[in-house]
């Protein structure tokens, strides 16, 4: 079947192309069958919109209509994710939705975990690589928070779209857990958390960059999912997407390159960048007991909120929730997170 849709939509110069493809998506169809056949019941796919996460999320999707396990799509709003895979990533799931695919659930952080409660309220600075303070809180705890209701009788088994070569400290990772027992070596990976009674699982482990594009580009259109569209998100290939306001990287060249086509969306860019120097300045941190530079002065941080709120007016959509607004004004208020330490 795989062979045949791919020759449909890929040129006859390219047989190598549909082979290797071809090959990529039997591995991961077996590693699935490999996970209904260890008894998980309840799938449920980390998705955030991205190439990887949706490729993932069709494979499964479309196994569940053979195999019968219930498919839930976890997918985690963190308040500042880039405005266009966020709008790719809700149009998907209504189409999910609509279509009786899967069940979708919205997470979020706790308001006392959001972004702008860290900074603007706490004084944290923007994160950077030894201070990432960001992707626990507004990534990682809402899916654990979630997770807690579930029952170890029902098997949850966490489905995302890793791979291999996406950066030296996930590789790593994986090699660790392979070597405490986890399943990698047949083009999948799988690990079984004890602690928790769930799984964790990728079918696409080994897939190669091209392969994800021409299985969105091509496969997944052909079985009628509506994945043509993310290429144009991405801009091309070779782009990483994060929050809007990432500065653990120096440089937002996603962002960059979005705003060259979508220049109302200039003012995130500049925020960002204002940010990231403004935080770097001596006169808007407060001196730790010890000489170091600590959270951001109240003066720094009501400047940062007055700049915010100027980006919301231009783009005329909101980015603080009132109820960030008021846990912010609350904070303001505690000697905890004054100009003192």
């Amino acid at each position: 079947m795989f062979q045949d849709l791919l020759k449909d939509a890929l040129s006859a110069e390219l047989p190598t192309s549909v082979d290797r493809l071809q090959d990529a998506i039997e591995r991961a169809c077996q590693g699935i069958q490999r996970m209904v056949e260890r008894g998980y019941t309840r799938w449920l796919v980390m998705y955030s919109g991205g190439k990887d996460s949706t490729t993932a999320l069709v494979l499964c999707a479309e196994a569940a209509k053979a195999h019968g396990f219930t498919l839930e799509v976890l997918y985690c709003n963190t308040g500042i994710e880039i405005p266009t895979l966020r709008d790719f990533a809700r149009s998907f799931l209504d189409w999910l939705r609509a279509a009786e695919r899967a069940q979708i659930t919205e997470l979020r952080p706790a308001v006392e975990d959001s972004f702008w409660v860290q900074l603007i309220g706490k004084g944290y600075p923007p994160p950077h690589q030894h201070f990432r303070w960001c992707t626990r809180r507004l990534k990682i705890k809402p899916v654990e928070d979630y997770l807690r209701n579930y029952s170890s009788a029902e098997r949850p088994l966490i489905v995302t779209g890793v791979r291999l070569g996406e950066s030296d400290a996930r590789d790593l990772r994986l090699q660790l857990s392979c070597a405490r027992g986890g399943e990698c070596g047949q083009g999948v990976w799988y690990e079984e958390s004890q602690r928790l009674q769930l799984g964790y699982f990728s079918p696409i482990l080994v897939w190669r960059e091209c392969e994800v594009w021409d299985f969105l580009n091509f496969i997944a259109p052909a079985w009628g999912y509506p994945t043509r569209g993310l290429f144009e998100v991405y801009q091309g290939r070779e782009t990483r997407f994060g929050c809007w306001t990432c500065s653990v990287i120096s440089q937002d060249r996603t962002m960059q390159r979005i705003v060259q086509k979508r220049e109302d969306l200039a003012p995130l860019l500049e925020f960002r960048n204002w940010l990231v120097e403004f935080a770097k300045q001596p006169q808007n941190r407060v001196l730790k007991p010890n000489g170091d530079w600590g959270r951001l002065t109240l003066k720094a941080r009501f400047e940062i909120l007055r700049r915010l709120r100027a980006v919301e007016q231009t783009l005329g959509e909101q980015i603080l929730s009132s109820i960030e607004y008021h846990r912010i004004c609350q904070l303001w208020e505690s000697p905890h997170y004054a100009d003192t330490y």
